[in-house]
């Protein structure tokens, strides 16, 4: 197991694990999906495909503290203790055969080659993806101070090898002593933490192709452009995987962000080839995609707001 990927779910959302994975075999067929259920929830009826391994965190309760995060979080909210399982699920699958591990939450989807991503673990020993939120306060106050309270780093993506077993494990610990939004504490779930890393351990790199993670909240630092008839970030990067939660679906289907729409009907396609319906996952869905007259001028706004940040960032400078 060379190279392999792995998500953390809970049962009702393996449709999304799956749709992830028929993404990442085309690039190549033969790679593996680790899947860990975190609800001990009720395994798909229909037979997996051989390359999705699925695993329990009953499976997994021996481990060390699997069993003390489920007591910890799971009766207060179980995305906790889904969360805090990320680099526990790692450090277990490097200890037990892996060699190179990408993890992505499961509502990733791929649409680029990905091994330059692997071809990275060779040299660095941590990969983690900027969050690219805004910088400018003057532009976007909201984005801004989110940098400082949720994080510079998206905690819906980690490359790690056997040589990173250190960084899993001090991040684990970390879950373990809290989850949760803390702003005033400087905690938020099991993301913040991550800021860490290119510090305290030296083979962190940072991932600085902005087609990697494409998400609803970084649109003013990765511009969707239409290039010769293909979506490149900034001009410049070829999408390589978005994160499809329900925050891009709506600004996807408001019209806020129209290149990304061919991708979106990709996934549903998908969803619906594996006999699925991605409104299943995104209850307002059809609501986005059929809105009433004023939603529509509702929506319609939004680009003018944008518009209005500017010219008031440009006359601040005057």
């Amino acid at each position: 197991m060379a190279n392999s990927f792995c998500t953390i779910i809970t049962a009702d959302h393996y449709p999304r694990a799956l749709a992830l994975y028929k993404s990442i075999i085309q690039f190549e067929p033969e790679i593996l999906l680790h899947v860990l259920i975190a609800d001990n929830g009720p395994l798909p009826a229909a037979n997996s495909p051989a390359g999705i391994k699925i695993m329990t965190a009953k499976q997994l309760k021996d481990y060390p503290l699997v069993d003390s995060l489920y007591r910890k979080y799971a009766h207060i909210r179980m995305d906790f203790f889904r969360w805090s399982l990320k680099p526990v699920f790692i450090s277990y699958l490097l200890e037990n055969g892996s060699e190179k591990l990408l993890y992505t939450d499961c509502d990733m989807f791929f649409f680029n080659d990905y091994h330059f991503l692997f071809s990275e673990l060779n040299s660095s020993s941590v990969l983690l993806t900027p969050l690219w939120r805004n910088a400018d306060p003057l532009t976007d106050k909201d984005s801004f101070l989110a940098l400082f309270s949720s994080g510079i780093f998206t905690g819906g993506f980690i490359g790690a090898n056997r040589q990173a077993l250190p960084a899993m494990k001090w991040w684990a610990e970390a879950c373990h002593f809290m989850m949760g939004a803390h702003p005033e504490l400087g905690i938020h779930d099991d993301q913040r933490y991550l800021d860490i890393l290119p510090v305290y351990f030296e083979g962190t790199k940072i991932i600085r192709h902005r087609g990697c993670t494409v998400g609803a909240w970084h649109y003013e630092e990765c511009k969707r452009e239409l290039v010769n008839g293909r979506v490149l970030i900034n001009g410049e990067y070829p999408i390589i995987f978005i994160h499809f939660e329900d925050m891009l679906v709506s600004q996807i289907l408001k019209g806020h962000d129209r290149l990304l729409l061919p991708y979106l009907n990709d996934y549903q396609k998908v969803f619906e080839q594996s006999g699925y319906k991605l409104q299943d996952f995104i209850k307002s869905i059809n609501s986005y995609a059929n809105p009433g007259a004023i939603k529509k001028i509702k929506w319609s706004l939004r680009p003018k707001t944008r518009i209005k940040n500017f010219l008031y960032k440009l006359a601040s400078r005057l």
